[in-house]
């Protein structure tokens, strides 16, 4: 019997996991429920605003659909550009390419951005389901992350673009020169500090690697993150492996442009959805006007951590079209943000849904 007692050390152990395992799950309960009552309150409080204002006649939606499917028209570009771009991956670092597995990889790399903080799940998930699909370990590696760091290069330049050349179509918006542009230029340096040290770490990866150790050390004295020389570690191994992935993607040039190339795309067809949403609830804003605030929009709020930048989206959006007096903000902001936010939930949850529903099949024919 003694034999079989547990030693104090081992049960501490054990109580230790348990203890840290129910208060990780408790801290996501309370973050999951934070999230979702920051949504309802944001959303409900659009809501309030915009339809107890006094408003124009109202504009008949059946005669400007048009509009709409222009926005999923929009929708539909976004996603064949990220599809092609892993479709050309697969065919140059692979040697085989499918459609299918194409568009599989960048919807649930969308999906799990959109449902993890700091869209941080799409990458891991999509190295994941490369592997899982028998495409080689070096290439699985490679695929999202320059994936990600083309689609991220190519928003810089679209940004980029918009401060230098897009002021004049922002005149229009109250205070754009002080709050707007301010936060803006935060938001996309905080947009390129992970490719710029990604880049340092291929050109120079001792003093990237002392970049990050200096950082890490920091936050850890201000007590923001614990056990920093593991953290340290985990890092310096992810931008080793970024740094080899970036190698082998820079030594194909044309790939790498025509990469760039569908990230720009993707940004120019998601940016171009609020366009035509609006228009259809009548708006009259000119279409590079709506481009440059999407751009801006989307720069001020890349370093919300919520998943899909979720609560912050909804409302930059509301408020600054709002200044403007546009009618029907309420319907134009959901629209907006199924085709740029819930439509790949829902498409994730598709696939997963098809694919359980194939594989009962296969198990039903192999079982007969």
């Amino acid at each position: 019997m003694d034999d079989l007692k547990k030693t104090p050390e081992l049960t501490d152990v054990l109580e230790d996991d348990f203890s840290k395992s129910r208060r990780k799950k408790s801290r996501k309960r309370v973050l999951t429920i934070l999230f979702v009552s920051l949504n309802i309150v944001i959303i409900g409080g659009t809501a309030y605003i915009d339809f107890t204002k006094e408003r124009m006649p109202s504009v008949s939606l059946g005669n400007n659909m048009v509009f709409l499917f222009a926005a999923a028209g929009c929708f539909i570009i976004a996603i064949t550009a990220e599809s092609l771009k892993f479709y050309i991956m697969m065919h140059r670092l692979n040697g085989s390419a499918s459609v299918r597995m194409a568009f599989e990889v960048a919807t649930l790399g969308k999906y799990y951005d959109s449902i993890t903080p700091t869209g941080a799940g799409g990458q891991p998930f999509q190295v994941y389901y490369l592997r899982k699909n028998n495409v080689s370990t070096g290439a699985s590696a490679a695929m999202p992350i320059a994936g990600f760091l083309t689609l991220q290069f190519a928003f810089i330049l679209l940004a980029i673009a918009v401060f230098i050349f897009g002021t004049p179509f922002l005149n229009m918006v109250p205070d754009y020169s002080v709050a707007i542009r301010i936060t803006a230029i935060i938001g996309i340096v905080f947009y390129a500090a992970l490719p710029l040290l990604i880049v340092l770490f291929v050109v120079f990866p001792k003093a990237a690697g002392a970049v990050v150790r200096f950082f890490i050390m920091l936050l850890a004295t201000m007590r923001i993150i614990k056990e920093p020389e593991g953290k340290l570690e985990k890092s310096l191994v992810m931008f080793d492996e970024y740094r080899q992935s970036i190698v082998i993607i820079c030594k194909k040039k044309h790939m790498l442009l025509m990469l760039i190339g569908f990230g720009i795309i993707y940004h120019i067809a998601l940016c171009s959805i609020p366009y035509f949403v609006l228009r259809a609830f009548g708006s009259t804003l000119m279409y590079r006007s709506v481009f440059a605030m999407m751009v801006l929009i989307y720069c001020a709020i890349t370093y919300i951590p919520t998943p899909g930048n979720s609560g912050a989206a909804e409302a930059s959006f509301f408020v600054l079209l709002a200044s403007l007096n546009q009618d029907h903000l309420f319907w134009a902001m959901l629209i907006w943000r199924f085709f740029t936010y819930y439509a790949f939930l829902a498409i994730g949850c598709g696939i997963f849904t098809f694919k359980a529903i194939e594989k009962r099949l296969d198990k039903n024919k192999s079982n007969a």
